[in-house]
């Protein structure tokens, strides 16, 4: 018989589950999309889909019981309930229908929301989903609980949210730590939010009809928090306040930074492990590289990425990327003088560059970098991405961290190190090089 934990990331795209031995050594994973009616997700339906995950992955393993279970993902989504039960369906954050509160949300905006809730008030923050409520709903609900933190919800019996989802709504403060009642009494009571907690708290025992043959008798839930400072406690338990770059359908920079002064243009919330702050930002990637292959560029932005058609020095910019709200991507005038071929490989440097610039803003010091995601995998994008931020990166092995950090929280002792491999440092030195 085997002991095993698991680790689940509910993302908005995919749902991801692995299973590790006591010292967090994956042995085995399973995944599938995210059940969707439309944008919106099924509370129920989504623990169910993640029930079933488990079990599959358990199937691999052969003869085991589930230990512990812990649970990351995405922060801005979550349901009303009535005594532990959803009312409706979870309104997911990048709905556009949130927009449409955008008026009611400049009344509560502040010129230092960054540093007293950690994020600025938008629409993709929970205070907006909580604003598209009717009152006939909040009358038939007895609490909120955030999407990720609804599985602890229905294995437990007890509401909680996780202090990293916390710091997502829009309505926590940093410090001293608490609800702004002036964020959230507009739209809900404020006895309706469960009590705050650090991940790895452990809610409670788990109970689940479907996961019964598979629970040892002391099975636990435990508190997990935001997919991406979960995926890069993974990175932090390895080499404290290294950055992470996970590089997805956006760019993602994360770090734990000590007490004081922020750095500017980051999103803030509690540190995974210990006490401090985790820090991060965000850089449009995926949107501006699927523009680009629109354009007709697809052939030469793949040979940029594959290192087999070289970027060109530094020169003078040819395109603008897309900025957040949905601004599109265009070319600017100098990019009409170059060829198809420059053009890809100037704007792919210049997307690389913009996540080094942002990059050193969160780490100005950092020696080296730990990469993770889908574009680790193309060598000509790593090694601009080396060249652009003037330091190593170390290539992560393990493609889901969320999960993996998900689950290193419920281990009851030291955790095995991530294998990691470096990328190829030569040719991001001749670029260095050239770029003086």
């Amino acid at each position: 018989m085997t002991d095993i934990w698991a680790g689940a990331d509910l993302g908005s795209t995919n749902v991801k589950v692995l299973l590790t031995d006591s010292t967090g050594t994956v042995l085995a994973r399973a995944s599938s999309p995210t059940p969707r009616s439309g944008l919106c997700t099924d509370a129920d339906t989504l623990v169910d889909t993640l029930e079933e995950l488990i079990l599959q992955a358990a199937h691999e393993v052969g003869r085991s019981r589930l230990r512990g279970i812990c649970v990351a993902g995405v922060g801005e989504d979550g349901v009303l309930h009535a005594d532990g039960r959803p009312l409706g369906q979870a309104l997911p954050w990048f709905d556009p229908s949130r927009r449409t509160v955008l008026d009611q949300l400049a009344a509560l905006r502040g010129p230092d929301d960054r540093v007293r809730y950690g994020v600025e008030l938008d629409a993709a923050r929970t205070v907006a989903a909580w604003a598209l409520l009717t009152p006939d709903q909040v009358h038939a609900a007895t609490g909120w609980v955030a999407c990720s933190d609804y599985p602890a919800l229905r294995w437990t019996g007890r509401a909680v949210m996780s202090s990293s989802l916390a710091a997502r709504t829009g309505a926590w403060l940093l410090e001293p730590g608490g609800w702004d009642q002036a964020r959230v009494t507009p739209f809900l009571p404020l006895e309706f939010l469960p009590p705050v907690v650090a991940a790895g708290t452990v809610v409670g025992e788990l109970r689940s009809r479907r996961l019964a043959g598979l629970l040892s008798s002391d099975a636990v839930v435990v508190a997990g928090g935001h997919d991406h400072p979960v995926a890069a406690s993974v990175v932090h338990r390895q080499d404290p306040a290294a950055p992470l770059d996970s590089m997805g359908t956006a760019e993602v920079i994360v770090r734990d930074v000590a007490a004081g002064p922020p750095p500017q243009e980051v999103d803030l919330s509690p540190a995974i492990l210990g006490p401090g702050r985790t820090a991060l930002t965000v850089v449009e990637l995926d949107r501006n590289m699927s523009w680009l292959r629109s354009t007709g560029l697809g052939a030469q932005v793949d040979a940029v990425m594959a290192g087999t058609l070289a970027a060109p020095p530094p020169g003078p910019q040819v395109f603008v990327p897309g900025a957040a709200g949905g601004e599109a991507p265009r070319w600017t005038p100098a990019a009409r003088k170059l060829s198809d071929e420059l053009r890809a490989a100037a704007a792919v440097r210049q997307l690389a560059e913009a996540g080094a610039v942002a990059l050193r803003g969160l780490a100005p010091d950092a020696q080296v970098i730990y990469g993770a995601g889908g574009w680790t995998r193309a060598p000509g994008w790593m090694q601009l991405k080396a060249a652009a931020v003037r330091a190593p990166y170390r290539v992560l092995a393990e493609p889901e961290l969320s999960a993996l950090g998900a689950a290193q929280l419920t281990l009851p002792g030291p955790t095995a190190p991530v294998a990691v491999r470096e990328a190829d440092q030569r040719v991001a030195d001749r670029l260095i090089a050239r770029g003086k």
